[in-house]
C-alpha cells in the first residue's frame, strides 16, 4: 500500500481494540495515531489528529454512537469512518451508512475484510491527490514536566506574536493550576477566571466567554484564580471541554499546561494539534524531556507526524552542550530555539508587559514571534505583517516551581 494512512481507534473493550491495533500496525503504510476506551476522548482525540481512518464500536446505546459518527463526518468529511457492531440486522446497517459510515465490520475481527477496506480507502485518498493541509483552527500545548523551564513565558508570548501574525482571534487557557501566572505576565488584573467557567451551571460557550479577558494586545485570556482552592474540585472532562469551547470559538489557542502527566494534561494534549515540548541546555532538563517523549511515545501522541514539537529555551551557542546533541538524545530535530535573554525577559516579567508586546524588539522576542510563524498557517499571516518584522519586548520567565 503506496498511501499513507493514520487511524484513530475507539473501543471500550481492551482485547478487541488491541486486535484492531495490531491488524493496523500490520499493514504497509498505516500507523495508529492513537486510541481511546470511551467516546468523548476518543472524539477529541480525531479531532486533533484528523486521521484518515476512524474506527468506532458501535456500543449500546446505538444512537448515541450514530449521532456522534454523523457530527464527526459532517466535520471530517474526508475520514472514513468504520463503524464495529455486533447487529446484524438490515436497519442497523442502513442507519450506520446514513450516519456516514464507510465501512460496518462485523465481530468477530476478520482481518481479510479489514484489509480490503483500507484499500478502498487507500484508493481513494490516491484520487484526491493526498488532498489535505493545515487546518484554520488549533491548539498549541507548551509543555515541560521540568519547573522553571519558561514555560508560561512561551506560552503567553507565542499567544500574543500568533494575535500579531494573523490578527485573529487568539486565546491563551492558563491551566497550570498550581502557580498560573498567565494574567500577571500580561499585566492584566481580571475579574473572572476558570473558577467561574467551573462554578457556572453548566460550562459552555457562554460560561467560558464570560471568564475572558480581554488583553490590549487583542489576546483573550482564560486565567486561573488567585484562590487556587475554587478550582480544587475541577475534573479532566471539564477542563477538556473549556479547551474544545475555545477551539471551536477562536482561531488559535495556546494552552499553559501543567507541569506534570495527569488526567488534565491528558485531556488538553487529547485536543491538541501541536505539542511544544520545552527543553533546556542542561543535562537534567534534557533528561526531562526525554522521559516526557518517552511517555508520549507510549500514549500515541508521536504517531502523528510533528505532533510533539521540540523547543530549546535560553538557548546559547556557548553552551557545553549543543543542538545536534540533544537532537541524538531525543531523537526529535529541534523545532526552535529560544535565545537566552535575561535582562528583557526580567523587564518583561516585572512590568507585566509581554516580550512580542513591545516596540523595542529583544532577541528572544524576534525568536518566539518566528516560532508563531512556523505554527500558523501561511495563508493565514495578514499580508502586512509579511513585509513587516515583529515588534515585541523581550522576556522569559520560569513556569510552575520556578
Amino acid at each position: 500500500m503506496s498511501v499513507s494512512l493514520s487511524v484513530v481507534i475507539i473501543h471500550r473493550d481492551p482485547i478487541e481494540r488491541s486486535q484492531l491495533h495490531a491488524a493496523f500496525e500490520a499493514m504497509s503504510g498505516v500507523q495508529v495515531a492513537g486510541e481511546r476506551p470511551d467516546l468523548r476522548s476518543g472524539i477529541a482525540l480525531a479531532h486533533q489528529a484528523q486521521p484518515q481512518i476512524l474506527v468506532m464500536d458501535l456500543a449500546h446505546p446505538i444512537d448515541d454512537g450514530l449521532t456522534v459518527a454523523t457530527q464527526f463526518h459532517m466535520q471530517h468529511p474526508n475520514c472514513a469512518i468504520f463503524l464495529m457492531t455486533d447487529a446484524n440486522d438490515s436497519d442497523t446497517l442502513l442507519r450506520a451508512l446514513r450516519a456516514g459510515a464507510q465501512e460496518v465490520l462485523r465481530r468477530p475481527l476478520d482481518r481479510s475484510a479489514l484489509t480490503q477496506a483500507v484499500e478502498r480507502v487507500a484508493a481513494l485518498n490516491a484520487q484526491r491527490n493526498g488532498a489535505g493541509g493545515n487546518a484554520a483552527r488549533g491548539v498549541v500545548s507548551v509543555f515541560s514536566i521540568k519547573g522553571g523551564s519558561g514555560i508560561s513565558t512561551i506560552a503567553v508570548n507565542l499567544a500574543v506574536a500568533m494575535r500579531d501574525l494573523t490578527q485573529r482571534e487568539v486565546a491563551i487557557a492558563d491551566f497550570d493550576y498550581q502557580s498560573g501566572d498567565a494574567a500577571f505576565m500580561l499585566g492584566i488584573s481580571p475579574k473572572y477566571s476558570i473558577a467561574d467557567v467551573v462554578e457556572a451551571a453548566r460550562i459552555d460557550s457562554a460560561s467560558v466567554q464570560d471568564a475572558l479577558t480581554r488583553h490590549k494586545s487583542g489576546i483573550k485570556v482564560l486565567p486561573q484564580p488567585e484562590q487556587l482552592d475554587r478550582v480544587a474540585g475541577v475534573t479532566p472532562e471539564q477542563v477538556g471541554n473549556m479547551v474544545e469551547i475555545l477551539n471551536s470559538t477562536h482561531d488559535r489557542v495556546v494552552v499553559d499546561c501543567p507541569h506534570a502527566f495527569t488526567e488534565y494534561t491528558l485531556e488538553i494534549f487529547d485536543r491538541s494539534s501541536t505539542i511544544l515540548l520545552v527543553t533546556e541546555l542542561s543535562i537534567p532538563s534534557v533528561r526531562a524531556a526525554r522521559r516526557s517523549l518517552d511517555i508520549l511515545g507510549k500514549l500515541n501522541f508521536m504517531t502523528s507526524q510533528d505532533r510533539v514539537r521540540l523547543v530549546v529555551n535560553r538557548f546559547t551557542e556557548h553552551s557545553a552542550i549543543d543542538r545536534s546533541q540533544i537532537e541524538d538524545t531525543l531523537g526529535i530535530p529541534v523545532f526552535g530555539t529560544i535565545a537566552n535573554d535575561y535582562s528583557a525577559v526580567s523587564r518583561s516579567i516585572n512590568m507585566g508587559e509581554p516580550l512580542c508586546g513591545d516596540p523595542s524588539e529583544s532577541k528572544a522576542a524576534r525568536d518566539i514571534h518566528a516560532l508563531a510563524r512556523k505554527l500558523v498557517p501561511a495563508d493565514a499571516i495578514e499580508e502586512s505583517e509579511v513585509a513587516v518584522p515583529a515588534r515585541r519586548s523581550g522576556r522569559l520567565r520560569f513556569f510552575g516551581k520556578g
